[in-house]
């Protein structure tokens, strides 16, 4: 199973990381960051940068996409 957890600018922090470091555990599954251009993402304490090798159109389609709260929402 292809799960993609996907990041953009301002998120928490723990909403990728939390499904990154979880959903390994389950069956066969291969967990990787995704966002609309590959690389460093800020998130939502302006300290924390996570990174993104791949964009959404370099990602074959995933059998699931986690996508966490977005701010403000």
């Amino acid at each position: 199973m292809q799960i993609a957890v996907v990041l953009y600018p301002g998120m928490t922090t723990l909403d990728a990381i939390r499904p990154h470091e979880a959903l390994p555990f389950f069956a066969d599954a291969k967990v990787g960051f995704v966002t609309h251009e590959p690389g460093p993402i800020v998130s939502d304490s302006g300290v924390l940068v996570l990174g993104a090798a791949h964009s959404f159109a370099e990602t074959p389609a995933p059998d699931l996409c986690v996508l966490g709260n977005p701010p403000n929402g």
